[in-house]
């Protein structure tokens, strides 16, 4: 029963993951970090830094709101598919 438990729970917890970002239409620099999966190596934070660089290169668009970048989630999947990060 307890097994039965565990198996129900995790389908739980990895709908919760998918479905964090399905209705962001807009991401900061850590939220795509973090959906891109790019983290430090020394520390294992969100890398903002490399989304910063792959918007001064030119593969992502960004838009400036106040003090912050944010990147619309259609950029960052087309940026997937091309596989240039």
């Amino acid at each position: 029963m307890d097994s039965a438990k565990h198996s129900d729970s995790a389908p739980e917890s990895k709908e919760s993951e998918t479905t964090l970002f399905d209705n962001l239409t807009w991401l900061s620099t850590k939220d795509a970090a973090v959906y891109l999966r790019k983290f430090r190596k020394k520390d294992g934070k969100p890398s903002d830094g490399a989304i910063r660089t792959a918007i001064w290169r030119g593969l992502l668009k960004a838009r400036k709101w106040g003090r912050r970048l944010y990147i619309k989630r259609v950029e960052l999947d087309r940026l997937l598919e091309l596989s240039l990060i």
